[in-house]
């Protein structure tokens, strides 16, 4: 299948997504520079994060190759990082066979099973790829995308299927609502949500108060990972710290939960300290 999205080092152009690899002269090192890692969470084109025998690779025009495996809960909304030598381009000679120097060409691919997909589409913010010692978040989605519009078709058609709409893939972007309750495409696509009722799966809820701390109810999909933001003025928000409700559960306070099934998950958020104050919660999902 074709990719939607070619990838060169080093900068964003017209045609498709062309990066440049920027080397700061304060950061040469002589012949090698630090390493660049390529980190982020690779999906399938029902939009559910890979998990096992999944292989992303990073190839150049020259035929060279750095790959690592696919590895689920690697950090939260993350199952795969790259690290890929990088020359200080001060020689003409490279100081191993798999270093990179500026404005070197490059696709990125997934290897599950012996077969080989190119991804539909690749986010994130490019403006330190390639930079030494810094890294670069690229999330990858598998599928076919025929109506380029960055969801995979075969999620989009299960979707319409099961929510019984008469709408036509073609009309569809990541920014419609088909529903018509103010939920998109995307944000479903990224939830996991599309075998729910509509909207239902993308839902928090306070359900009780215990000992002034609120106790918060949603929809957790397998392999999704959530984190909670507070705000007492809905205006700025913050990271907040949470633990599971249910009896007999993990005490331990997390930022983070990635969960392994669907379940509808309960968790308090205890104000205290600089959680005081909280009024209002808002969840993410990557």
């Amino acid at each position: 299948m074709p990719m939607k999205t070619p990838m060169s080092l080093f900068r964003r152009g017209i045609c498709g997504l062309v990066l440049t690899l920027l080397v700061a002269p304060s950061a040469l090192a002589f012949p090698p520079a630090l390493p660049h890692s390529i980190y982020g969470l690779a999906r399938d084109e029902f939009g559910n994060p890979l998990t096992t025998n999944a292989t992303v690779v990073l190839t150049t025009s020259s035929g060279v190759s750095v790959s690592c495996q696919v590895v689920p809960g690697l950090q939260p909304g993350v199952n795969y990082r790259m690290t890929i030598p990088m020359d200080s381009a001060v020689r003409s000679d490279f100081y191993k066979s798999v270093a990179q120097q500026p404005s070197v060409p490059f696709r990125l691919r997934v290897m599950i099973g012996g077969a080989t997909f190119l991804p539909i589409e690749m986010t994130g913010d490019y403006s330190l790829l390639g930079q030494p010692g810094k890294q670069t978040q690229i999330d990858l989605t598998l599928g076919e995308d025929k109506n380029g519009n960055g969801l995979p078709d075969a999620w989009e058609q299960a979707l319409i299927g099961a929510r019984g709409w008469n709408v036509s893939l073609t009309n569809l972007t990541a920014s419609s609502s088909p529903g018509g309750n103010g939920v998109t495409l995307l944000q479903e696509y990224v939830a996991g949500t599309y075998g729910f009722q509509d909207g239902a799966g993308l839902n928090l809820k306070v359900v009780r108060v215990v000992g002034g701390a609120p106790v918060l109810e949603f929809m957790a999909v397998r392999g999704r990972n959530y984190s909670v933001v507070g705000s007492a003025d809905l205006k700025t928000w913050q990271a907040v710290s949470f633990q599971r409700a249910e009896p007999g559960a993990d005490p331990a306070m997390m930022e983070s939960f990635q969960s392994g099934n669907v379940q509808l998950l309960q968790v308090t958020a205890p104000v205290t300290g600089s959680q005081a104050g909280l009024r209002f919660f808002k969840l993410r999902i990557q």
